[in-house]
């Protein structure tokens, strides 16, 4: 006799959500402040690559709170294949958890035969853009969702850069058929590091391009910004998704904390300090996110 299907929390049941990643170090404080959050960023690697315990956990919570699926190890912008057998975990891992899409970034992390252990910014050239959209061609093929893209922090450029970023950013956008993921403190890290205004930046991105948001709180070394996830979301941070808010609407904003997880109350705040930006915001009035009076 053939088991139901489980039927999941949906994520489109919100105007907005908004929550905190999946990490196994802070998984029993996760568990505890569950109702805090209203969705959980899980990154598909670290179910794929985890424990029984931890995979177990993780579909347990998804049985509670809808899941948006991230992952790290697809290295979109490498000028070779994707790998079919990795996508098609992925598409079982998106389906089990009935995700609304499945994100990655804007990187390539590794070449034929090297994990590269970094996330490693694009040439910005036409090649790349070509490179680009057949890979995400063959995504596609295998999962059976939207895709959505993460603007990452750089540290360098490439001599042969044919765009700026955000012009390339669009442009990978517009010609793969993806979404953004606008990583907010990868955007003021950017802007800091390499003097451009992140509010024309996102002045720049068409509406209706964010499905979801990051936010984070980072570091500096002497005059370096570093993307930390370490830390409190800035009060910069929050004034640069109020003017996103103002052009988009997203499904999603997810606070990511990566490292000092013994403070997850900070986590916990940073979300309630998310919810008082949007509550300025009409999110349900239309598709640019019309400010309300």
């Amino acid at each position: 006799m053939q088991s139901e299907p489980v039927t999941r929390p949906h994520l489109l049941d919100r105007a907005l959500a908004v929550g905190t990643g999946f990490r196994k170090e802070a998984q029993s404080a996760i568990r505890r402040s569950l109702h805090e959050f209203d969705v959980l960023e899980v990154t598909v690697d670290h179910y794929l690559h985890g424990t029984p315990r931890v995979r177990e956990r993780i579909l347990a919570i998804a049985d509670e709170l809808p899941v948006v699926v991230h992952g790290v190890g697809l290295s979109v912008g490498t000028a070779v294949l994707p790998d079919k057998a990795y996508l098609d975990a992925v598409a079982d891992f998106v389906e089990r958890v009935q995700a609304p899409w499945y994100s990655e970034h804007l990187a390539f992390t590794g070449v034929p035969g090297r994990d590269l252990a970094q996330l490693i910014p694009l040439p910005r050239t036409r090649e790349s853009l070509d490179v680009l959209a057949e890979n995400l061609a063959v995504v596609r093929a295998h999962v059976q969702v939207p895709i959505v893209l993460e603007n990452i922090t750089y540290y360098f450029t490439w001599p042969q850069d044919e765009y700026d970023e955000v012009t390339f950013l669009v442009r990978a956008l517009q010609e793969s058929g993806a979404f953004l993921l606008l990583d907010l403190e990868n955007l003021r890290i950017n802007a800091s590091n390499h003097g451009f205004n992140p509010v024309a930046f996102i002045n720049a991105l068409p509406p209706g391009i964010v499905r979801a948001v990051h936010v984070a709180g980072g570091m500096r070394e002497g005059l370096v910004h570093i993307d930390s996830h370490n830390r409190p979301v800035s009060s910069n941070v929050l004034q640069l998704l109020a003017r996103t808010l103002l052009r988009q609407m997203p499904d999603t904003i997810i606070v990511e904390r990566d490292d000092a997880l013994d403070a997850f109350d900070e986590v916990v705040a940073d979300c309630q300090h998310v919810r008082s930006v949007v509550a300025g915001f009409d999110i349900s009035n239309s598709a640019s996110g019309v400010k309300a009076d």
